[in-house]
């Protein structure tokens, strides 16, 4: 009995836990560390929420100035509510939280045992007669037998399953407003050069947004210095809050150069 109680138990508590909080992924890097030394303000009361019919488009948050810091991705055949996916969001600090809206992707239907007991009672009855030297002598007597059982039926019972998503966002602090990749082989082959990386996006409201930065252009140098590699941007710019730089920029096919006062 005791055994029978405690894997109900462990059963009730596996279907209460959130598809969100069981089937969240953190990023690469995204370590709650990393994630309290870049963001922009503290963490929300409640995250923001955004819906989503399909994969969030990542280019379309980090230009307002988020990252995705993780995300959950599970298949369910229950309802799962808005309000476990803001939890998990709370969970780890996230400012945003984008919601895809479910997706159905099939129904599942199985039998499902239903056992109860049963009982079953036959009823005897008899006589008896006995002789002796005094005469005969008859008896009567009954009985009543109960037997007990079980019986199950089986019940079909069909499930709705669904896709649900969600991905986790933090705000952060930009001290140039731009993010960037390394260039592919066919890009360094153009420019004849090694150094250089190419912008993705520009931030809304950051100094390379309001300095014409754009995506598109390949910041080859910072302050005369070239750039080779991703790190290295960051680690140039990191070197120069609040100071005015002189960024040379590749922007088809043509170099400009454009001076940029830097965030604290």
């Amino acid at each position: 009995m005791r055994r029978i109680s405690v894997i109900c138990l462990v059963l009730a508590l596996a279907a209460c836990a959130s598809g969100y909080s069981q089937f969240y992924t953190a990023l690469p890097g995204a370590t709650p560390d990393v994630i309290a030394s870049r963001r922009a303000s503290p963490p929300l009361a409640t995250p923001l929420v955004n819906y989503s019919a399909g994969v969030p488009d990542p280019d379309q948050y980090a230009r307002l100035g988020y990252v995705a810091i993780g995300y959950s991705s599970f298949n369910s055949g229950r309802s799962e509510s808005e309000k476990d996916a803001l939890a998990q969001g709370r969970s780890v600090g996230a400012d945003l939280v984008v919601i895809v809206n479910p997706a159905f992707t099939g129904s599942v239907t199985n039998q499902v045992p239903l056992t109860t007991p049963t009982t079953s009672t036959s009823y005897t009855s008899g006589t008896a007669t006995a002789y002796g030297t005094g005469g005969s002598a008859t008896a009567y007597g009954s009985s009543t037998t109960t037997t007990y059982g079980t019986k199950t039926t089986y019940i079909p019972m069909t499930v709705n399953r669904y896709d649900y998503g969600a991905v986790y966002f933090v705000k952060i602090k930009y001290i140039f407003g731009a993010n960037w990749r390394a260039l592919t082989n066919e890009e360094r082959a153009a420019l004849q050069s090694n150094s250089g990386v190419y912008i993705t996006t520009v931030v809304n409201d950051t100094p390379a947004f309001v300095n014409d930065v754009l995506a598109g252009d390949i910041l080859l140098k910072i302050d005369g210095q070239p750039i080779y590699g991703e790190q290295a941007a960051s680690d140039a710019f990191a070197q120069k809050h609040g100071k005015a730089v002189t960024l040379t920029l590749s922007r088809n096919g043509k170099l400009l150069e454009k001076t940029v006062t830097l965030a604290q």
